[in-house]
């Protein structure tokens, strides 16, 4: 029995690998990108970070933490229509908090103004994100009242839309850390659900929405592509003259 057992996993382990799907890969347009998706708004914005800060007593702070302290993280998140129309952007989101660093001073509230990098209309509102690099990033959804809520951190490079909900393709490459995944967030009586949905090979560099409706995800080792049917592959890019060999061969 034992050596039955051995020649199975024998077998199994000297399986040749699962060969990768080689398919043409295109390019990241954006204006194609806004073709297939009309309710997606990208915002390249030409300020490094839009921050002010003020200055509080013992006692408004107090108050700040009393509020505001039980959440993961301890900030006031409000949106700002005011300089989202002023700069043309979709939607800015402001993050208000006390630190002692980055951007922050000692006995001030700092008011950090973040125009979305992306932006995903839904039924209900924005799903909104963005990306600092190494010093963060969120995914936040502004509500059609206009009521922001942070739905989780992370460093998000874009979103998209499925049949089963919203995919978003998120992740950081730095220094010696290079991690991607692939969240999903659905909607429950209006109020937004994520659930990780796949890891990543690595952080997405790009990725793009297929005109089949697939979404290609590129990271620095390789791209793999998740299907309609919301299952993840791995693929090979290859040029058009390089197609043209391999059809040869």
């Amino acid at each position: 029995m034992m050596y039955i057992f051995s020649l199975l996993l024998s077998s199994l382990l000297s399986a040749p690998p699962e060969p990768i799907a080689q398919m043409e890969c295109p390019e990241f347009v954006e204006e194609v990108a806004l073709e297939l998706e009309p309710n997606k708004q990208y915002f390249r914005d030409t300020v490094r970070a839009r921050v002010e800060r003020r200055e509080v007593s013992d006692a408004e702070l107090f108050n700040f933490f009393k509020q505001f302290g039980e959440n993961e993280r301890k900030i006031k998140l409000a949106s700002n229509e005011l300089l989202a129309n002023e700069i043309g952007a979709p939607i800015v989101y402001s993050m208000e908090y006390y630190q002692e660093k980055y951007f922050g001073l000692e006995n001030h509230l700092t008011i950090h103004h973040v125009p979305a990098a992306v932006t995903y209309q839904t039924p209900f509102g924005h799903l909104a994100g963005d990306s600092q690099g190494e010093f963060g990033g969120e995914l936040v959804f502004v509500n059609n009242s206009g009521v922001v809520e942070l739905i989780q951190d992370m460093n998000v490079e874009d979103i998209y839309k499925f049949d089963f909900g919203y995919v978003v393709t998120a992740g950081l490459r730095h220094m010696g850390s290079d991690r991607g995944t692939l969240y999903l967030v659905t909607f429950l009586d209006g109020e937004p659900q994520i659930t990780t949905l796949f890891g990543l090979i690595g952080a997405p560099e790009t990725s793009l929405k297929l005109s089949n409706g697939d979404l290609l995800i590129n990271s620095r080792d390789g791209s793999q592509v998740l299907r309609t049917d919301g299952s993840l592959e791995r693929v090979s890019c290859v040029s058009n003259a390089n197609r043209r060999i391999l059809d040869n061969i």
